[in-house]
């Protein structure tokens, strides 16, 4: 009875064993079951093909500068009247100051004298020799009448010795040749004071100094006057009526600088400067044209160009060279402040108002480029197509897409 009992007992756990180790082995297969099929597991995305702009480039940090504009009068003197103050705005044309011009008035009315001498000069002067040739001609004209007589005297005379005392006929040849050198003489004397011109080119360069006198002298008294060559905002003002102005020694600068007579910011100008390393600035031309993003107006790009590379370069304290590239907005010129930052985006390469669609949704088959394409009703289809430009994240399609179609990607989810 005994034994029985130990039997059916050892019985119950060897099938209780049994069973454990079965479903044991049930779980591991479902689990297994489970991982194998989440490795699997695919994601669709949509995305509509549409236009836009494929860029290659490279971008810099930058900061917008709003250029100054250095005014000075170009002559000293003193400041008579003020018309404008720190903070206005003005216009192009607009008179902003002037100078005391009573020294200046005098200085022209001076030149006009002087010049108006020159003149006068001038004209005497060819009055002068005009008189002088008819005088010499006048001479010239007696003299070869006297030659050509004493010749018609000599010359028969000359033939004809036998009947002729050789004294008078010496006499005769003596009295012709000196009238030919007489004649020959003034000939000479003539011809020199006809061609010779030194006299009025003289009283000419006379004429030609008063004259850039006299224009000197006017431009000095229209600069007493200061006008603004551009639409600005002034700045500051370093002098006051009555205060006497000295000349500039370098009215150049691009920025403010208190030592010139009124600053003013170029409100029709924008620049960005940026630093560009060594590496990238092969990449770079003038007027190359750039996009410009300011932190302050985001998802807005502004076009620019490349107007200057600085030659001399930026070293910071790691030993990394870069250059100073400006770049002159072409647009947004009143809504950038100076001091405003920026990314910069230097196109190399780029394709305008074309398709494009993400690059994870072209697949390569069998060498050639397809997409999955999903129509109104649903139906999956695979389209070949071609493609141009590519800034890694998008590409440009060039056939096989219309715009609004809807492109697959297929990603698989690991678990």
């Amino acid at each position: 009875m005994l034994k029985a009992i130990y039997n059916n007992r050892f019985f119950k756990i060897g099938v209780m064993v049994i069973v454990a180790l079965g479903l044991a082995f049930i779980g591991y297969k479902s689990i297994n079951k489970t991982k194998t099929s989440a490795t699997q597991t695919m994601t669709v995305k949509e995305e509509k093909v549409t236009r836009g702009d494929i860029t290659i480039g490279f971008t810099g940090d930058g900061q917008a500068e709003i250029p100054v504009v250095n005014l000075d009068f170009e002559i000293s003197g003193k400041l008579e009247e003020l018309y404008v103050k720190e903070g206005e705005e003005i216009k192009e044309g607009q008179l902003l100051a002037k100078l005391d011009d009573k020294e200046y008035e005098k200085k022209v009315k001076t030149s006009e004298v002087n010049y108006n001498k020159a003149l006068a000069s001038l004209e005497q002067k060819k009055e002068n020799i005009k008189l002088t040739l008819i005088n010499e001609k006048q001479k010239l004209n007696d003299l070869k009448a006297k030659l050509d007589q004493l010749k018609a005297e000599y010359e028969p005379m000359k033939r004809l010795e036998s009947y002729y005392a050789r004294q008078e006929i010496e006499l005769k040849r003596i009295n012709y040749e000196n009238a030919k050198a007489a004649y020959e003489t003034q000939l000479e004397r003539y011809t020199i004071l006809s061609n010779s011109n030194k006299e009025i080119e003289v009283e000419k360069n006379n004429v030609e100094s008063a004259k850039i006198n006299l224009e000197l002298a006017k431009d000095d008294l229209n600069n007493t006057s200061l006008k603004s060559p551009i639409t600005a905002t002034v700045l500051n003002i370093a002098n006051k009526p009555g205060e006497t102005i000295s000349t500039p020694k370098d009215s150049s600068q691009t920025t403010a600088d208190t030592s010139h007579f009124i600053v003013v910011s170029d409100s029709d100008k924008v620049e960005v400067i940026v630093p560009v390393s060594e590496i990238d600035l092969g990449n770079v031309i003038m007027n190359q044209i750039v996009e410009v993003n300011f932190e302050a107006y985001e998802g807005k790009s502004f076009k620019g160009k490349v107007i200057d590379i600085n030659a001399l370069p930026n070293i910071d304290s790691s030993g990394i060279v870069s250059y100073d590239v400006k770049i002159e907005l072409d647009e947004a010129l009143g809504k950038i402040k100076s001091g405003m930052t920026c990314s910069v985006n230097f196109i190399l390469k780029q394709q305008k108002n074309t398709l494009i669609i993400p690059n994870k949704a072209v697949s390569i088959v069998e060498g050639k480029q397809v997409v999955k394409v999903k129509d109104q009703d649903g139906n999956i289809s695979i389209k070949n197509i071609k493609t141009g430009l590519t800034d890694g994240k998008y590409v440009a399609v060039t056939e096989g897409l219309n715009v609004g179609e809807t492109v697959l990607i297929e990603n698989k989810k690991v678990e």
